[in-house]
């Protein structure tokens, strides 16, 4: 007969581990990986050094800027935050594709109240596999405020970011940031 103390031991710690299958499966991307894009991204604008034209709108008053000497990881921290690969969000999202003659677009769209992210649209050109363009639509809402926000970004050409804020009875306001990269 084998000591109880020994099995109970066995008992413990297998039931303590993780299977190999589901721990891979937690390190995958499920969805498209946007951060990974983005960071991409981020690190080909830093070295670059690229320089932007920005559009600004807020609540009607409008104004350009030029500038360089950009922090692109803090400019675009914004899209980062957008990824739907959360563990919790897995399978909440359902997925739709079409194939065009040049680009494959996949969209993410989800109906759950608890998730701010409500729509990915990633456009994806069919030669080089590289991401063209991606959209993200935020939506969060409760008591104290709703916020609605749109997120665009193009490889080589630009982003845009427009939103609107609602905080009860206290105030409204819309804003809009197109960007344009442009030479030094």
């Amino acid at each position: 007969m084998k000591n109880p103390l020994y099995i109970a031991l066995v008992v413990f710690l297998s039931s303590c581990s993780q299977d190999p299958a589901e721990a891979l499966f937690e390190d995958q991307r499920y969805y498209y990986d946007l951060p990974a894009f983005i960071s991409k991204q981020m690190d080909n604008l830093q070295g670059k050094g690229q320089w932007v034209r920005k559009h600004v709108t807020k609540d009607g008053h409008s104004h350009i800027i030029e500038r360089g000497n950009i922090d692109w990881k803090e400019e675009l921290d914004v899209f980062k935050e957008a990824d739907i690969n959360r563990p919790a969000w897995r399978g909440e999202f359902k997925v739709d594709s079409i194939s065009l003659e040049r680009v494959f677009v996949i969209t993410y769209k989800t109906e759950n109240e608890e998730i701010p992210v409500k729509n990915v649209v990633v456009t994806v050109d069919k030669d080089t596999k590289q991401c063209l363009q991606i959209s993200v639509d935020r939506r969060t809402k409760n008591f104290l405020y709703s916020s609605d926000q749109s997120l665009y970004f193009t490889t080589g050409e630009g982003y845009m970011m427009k939103g609107k804020l609602s905080v009860t009875l206290l105030f409204d306001s819309e804003y809009s940031i197109e960007s344009e990269f442009i030479e030094s």
